[in-house]
């Protein structure tokens, strides 16, 4: 059966270290994190992370249950699994943990669980290639902290126009399960780069052609129906309660607005920006 074993203690070392990462600073401390649920496993197996993943963790009722419809469904043709007998199988590769029901409560932040989490090691610095493409459009979130948003906008990204991604370090975190679930599998996929020096990296977007357009209530701003955007397009998203500050709106070269029935007051950030990615993919495809 491979590298098995199971733990029953709550007050094991590695369930209280495992328990830790719910915690960005203990994230960033180990450099690990963890995704819960089938669909996210089946997201890491297919990717570059499927290599950086050090512990499978299974609650015991699930790794018994042979007939578990959700499981099988979910996991199937991922490395030819065709039930849950074959993360059994793949132990070797990785070390599969079985727990307890009790101690799968102590490490999952979800009340509705699957029984199923990974402890994945981080990758450096960005997620999936170590560089920006500079062949597709970009879009920039600057200090956006709800992990929902940071989520959905990666997600969309992911669906809709292929876009690079590029997050102010103050955004909510991409390691946060929150973030995952909104992002639901896209973080694994989409070419993510986490930036230390926002007004560096736009200047370096300019240098490679890229138009900078960023979202703000301005005399100035031109509605997005006016807007011809291509590849070299970047539209920057500021906080959701704040805004972009005028210093990165100093920096882009555009100043751009959805305009909204005049008795709503704006829209959610992960809705504009949804909006504006399908402009982009219209103006491409045109």
């Amino acid at each position: 059966m491979g590298n098995v074993k199971f733990i029953s203690s709550k007050n094991n070392d590695f369930i209280i270290e495992t328990a830790k990462l719910k915690q960005k600073k203990y994230r960033n401390e180990k450099n690990l994190f963890y995704v819960e649920g089938i669909k996210l496993l089946g997201e890491v197996l297919r990717s570059d992370y499927r290599d950086k993943i050090k512990n499978i963790i299974i609650e015991e009722s699930i790794f018994n249950n042979v007939n578990n419809v959700n499981i099988v469904n979910n996991i199937n043709n991922i490395n030819n699994i065709n039930d849950i007998n074959n993360i059994k199988d793949i132990a070797g590769k990785f070390e599969v943990v079985t727990v307890t029901e009790e101690v799968y409560k102590k490490i999952t932040d979800e009340e509705s669980f699957q029984g199923v989490m990974c402890v994945i090691e981080k990758m450096p610095e960005n997620i999936g290639n170590t560089a920006l493409n500079y062949d597709k459009p970009v879009i920039i979130l600057n200090s956006v902290r709800d992990p929902g948003n940071v989520g959905t906008v990666i997600r969309t990204a992911d669906a809709v126009c292929d876009a690079d991604i590029i997050l102010s370090e103050d955004c909510a975190d991409i390691y946060n399960s929150k973030t995952q679930r909104a992002a639901m599998g896209a973080i694994f996929r989409q070419n993510i780069k986490i930036c230390k020096n926002m007004a560096s990296e736009i200047e370096n977007l300019k240098k490679n052609g890229y138009n900078i357009l960023a979202t703000c209530l301005n005399k100035n701003s031109r509605s997005i129906d006016e807007i011809v955007f291509n590849r070299k397009t970047a539209v920057v998203f500021g906080n959701e309660g704040n805004g972009l500050g005028d210093n990165i709106v100093d920096l882009c070269d555009e100043k751009i607005i959805i305009p909204v029935n005049k008795n709503s007051e704006s829209l959610n950030i992960s809705v504009a920006a949804g909006i504006v990615m399908w402009e982009i993919k219209r103006s491409i495809k045109e």
